[in-house]
């Protein structure tokens, strides 16, 4: 194959380019350190600083390896010149460790799957998803050869990792091999990388997307996220006796890309005309309400479950703790549908709606492919142990929508410290690692017995650990309930739905206008990305116009009588729970008041959080509470039977069937209580005997009372 580095001309390079890139390297050492022994050399920036000197990028993009070596050679000369003493005897051998990295290069941007064999030997930049990462190792990145039989000393810089390394003597009438002394060689930080195509930018969704295999050079570890990649393109020979080959990256600039909301809203804040447009449209009254509807256009009805899907996209204030430590701005929301009602369409629809949003079910996914996962796979270096990051951690910064969530009771427990801390701590295979999940959860699942008992409450027919329900700020059970007028709109919607989907006369599915305004879906996504961070977009605006530190953003805040409807909301609550009476709601629930009302306010683009956005968070979270912790026995609410514990009231009555047992069992011959004495006595404190048998069951199951025989039963 012809080697296009043969037409470098390393003289004319140094004649042409040599004191102009001297001159920027001593700027730029004036006022950046070498960091972790890497020089970025910023191409961008040099051509800014010599316009004269463009043509530079045709060099670096066809012979990036030759041109590295003449930039580090010009790079020891600066460096020797600005920082060399008679005391710095071990410098020039230090700077041997140091390797120039390209940053910011242009015309040479690729997509992975515009990757092709013409771009061997080339300079690319590509980004993508880290699928799969392995330990950091030890790379010998300047082998110092030793001639056994003259003594002579010669230096190899490796640039293929993939090529034996044999070096024979230079001096005349030698020619003897070389022995690599390892003690003198200089060693480098190295990791494997699997790096694939970003889904939003595949020409079509559907395909498989490509990945291509990536070298780090002096890596401190990277083990999850998107990256922008700077690196040449190798190849390296699949079998011995084939002229096949495979293509790799080698690189040593790598760097996570900055998440997804501060990307598009520089797009956005850039644009003043489309600010504009976006402000008009939130001036409407019932924005909140319209686009809501728009979100999930599929799905009839439903509304207060698609206005809390909407809000939970906007997502709530980011804020910090005095010790740097941030407060959850997501909000956790569980469905719990009979069948048919269209969760797994709304689960799709947002997991579509923006790229790092991720969507999985559990009946094809392990608790591993949900968070992450160490495992042995076949490697190019290191012991085959690699990180797999999950969709949590895939879904970084947006929302994990997580179908069948039930159906493996050893999938849920790895998903609770992810709810919770939104992190993932990874221990295994000599790798530790904590990978960020910070990211909201939409689940959804079926009631344990396939559809709704209208005997049962809502949770006690929900297959979940308690801990984790009780991640949940919100739970919507959506029951299939017969209805001859709401049953009739639903199969007018659907019956619109597929006609309009087969002839293209769009109405239902149709763009809104709002106000002269036409919303479509790029809009919709336009306006939550704003939403999130309009307010004091003029404060913040500088902030995101270079990389953003979360905590100098300013946000909305709750105004004075926002703050006191929520304290009074949760003191008289609690005020029920006083005595020996259930506990209607814990501090979670106002935590979940307060995102939720911080939610609406931002959903509404304004800058304060006040009593109008808290009546609707307070309105939202008494809805949830009223389908799943009303306890219609006592006529209030009771947190442990929405969180899925037993309810005060039916506490009482097991506390009561257990002390007839008790009474029972003494007074009897063979110390067991009859099923039918214990069924009479009940009714004496009004319990009735269906309850009986099922409060007997639950006392069973929880190992209070066993029944040796049929219909005896005694305590344990």
């Amino acid at each position: 194959m012809y080697n296009i580095e043969l037409d470098f001309d390393e003289e004319y390079f140094v004649n042409t380019y040599g004191s102009k890139i001297k001159k920027f390297i001593k700027d730029e050492l004036a006022i950046n350190t070498v960091r972790d022994n890497v020089f970025e050399f910023d191409i961008k920036k040099f051509m800014h600083e010599n316009i004269e000197a463009c043509d530079i990028t045709d060099h670096l993009y066809e012979n990036p390896k030759l041109s590295e070596d003449t930039i580090f050679q010009i790079f020891k000369e600066a460096y020797l010149e600005l920082f060399s003493t008679n005391e710095s005897k071990n410098l020039e051998k230090e700077l041997e460790k140091i390797q120039i990295a390209f940053k910011n290069p242009v015309g040479c941007d690729r997509k992975i799957d515009e990757i092709t064999s013409s771009e061997i030997n080339n300079l690319v930049k590509f980004e993508g998803d880290i699928t799969s990462s392995g330990k950091v190792g030890a790379l010998l990145k300047k082998a110092c050869f030793v001639c056994p039989s003259c003594g002579n000393i010669q230096y190899k810089t490796v640039r293929d990792y993939f090529m034996p390394l044999k070096m024979y003597c230079r001096n005349q009438n030698c020619g003897t091999e070389m022995k690599l002394d390892h003690d003198s060689s200089t060693y480098t930080n190295i990791q494997e990388l699997e790096v694939q195509q970003p889904i939003d930018l595949m020409k079509n969704p559907d395909d498989p997307p490509m990945s291509i295999k990536t070298f780090l050079e002096n890596s401190n570890g990277i083990y999850s996220g998107r990256v922008d990649v700077v690196g040449t393109i190798m190849k390296r020979q699949v079998k011995p006796n084939a002229p096949v080959y495979e293509m790799y990256v080698r690189s040593n600039s790598a760097h996570l890309n900055e998440n997804f909301q501060k990307i598009e809203v520089r797009d956005i804040i850039r644009d003043g005309e489309k600010v504009e447009l976006l402000k008009e449209l939130g001036k409407n009254k019932n924005i909140i309400d319209i686009l809501s509807q728009f979100l999930i256009p599929q799905i009839k009805g439903h509304d207060l479950v698609k206005k809390a899907i909407l809000l939970q996209q906007v997502k709530g204030c980011i804020k910090y703790l005095p010790d740097g430590s941030g407060l959850r701005n997501d909000s956790h929301i569980l469905l719990i549908t009979d069948p048919g009602i269209g969760k797994s369409t709304m689960l799709r629809r947002i997991a579509e709606l923006f790229p790092q949003n991720g969507y999985a079910s559990v009946t094809t996914a392990t608790g591993g492919g949900l968070t992450a996962n160490v495992v042995r796979e076949s490697t190019e270096i290191g012991d085959g142990w690699v990180v797999k990051p999950g969709v949590f951690v895939k879904a970084n910064q947006g929302t994990a929508c997580i179908d069948e969530l039930t159906v493996d009771k050893n999938v849920m427990k790895f998903i609770l410290e992810a709810m919770e801390s939104q992190t993932i701590h990874i221990n295994k295979g000599g790798i530790n690692v904590k990978l960020p999940a910070k990211c909201a959860v939409l689940a959804a699942c079926n009631p344990k017995y396939g559809r709704f008992d209208r005997n049962l409450g809502v949770v006690e027919q929900l297959n979940m650990p308690q801990p984790l329900l009780s991640r949940f700020d919100l739970i919507f059970p959506l029951k299939d309930n017969p209805d001859r007028k709401r049953d009739a709109e639903i199969a007018d919607h659907i019956l619109s739905t597929h006609y309009e989907s087969a002839t293209k006369q769009y109405d239902v599915l149709a763009d809104l206008n709002v106000g002269g305004i036409t919303v479509d879906d790029e809009l919709l996504k336009n306006y939550i990305i704003f939403a999130r961070t309009c307010a004091y977009i003029d404060d913040n605006k500088n902030l995101y116009l270079r990389e953003t530190d979360s905590k100098l953003l300013k946000t909305p805040s709750l105004n004075k009588n926002s703050m006191k409807m929520i304290k009074d909301f949760y003191v008289d609550m609690r005020k029920h729970g006083e005595g020996n009476n259930p506990i209607p709601i814990t501090a979670r629930q106002l935590e979940a008041v307060v995102r939720i009302s911080e939610m609406h306010a931002k959903a509404r683009l304004s800058d304060k959080v006040n009593e109008k956005d808290t009546k609707v968070a307070i309105d939202i979270i008494e809805e949830c509470l009223k389908q799943v912790a009303f306890d219609p026995e006592t006529g209030t609410f009771d947190i442990d039977k929405g969180m899925g514990k037993i309810p005060k009231s039916k506490m009482d009555k097991m506390n009561t069937v257990m002390d007839i047992i008790r009474e029972l069992s003494a007074v009897s011959e063979n110390k067991l209580a009859n099923k039918d004495d214990i069924i009479d006595r009940a009714e004496e404190f009004h319990i009735k005997e269906i309850e009986v048998e099922d409060l007997l069951e639950k006392l069973s199951k929880n190992a209070e009372v066993f029944s040796p025989k049929f219909g005896k039963y005694r305590l344990i």
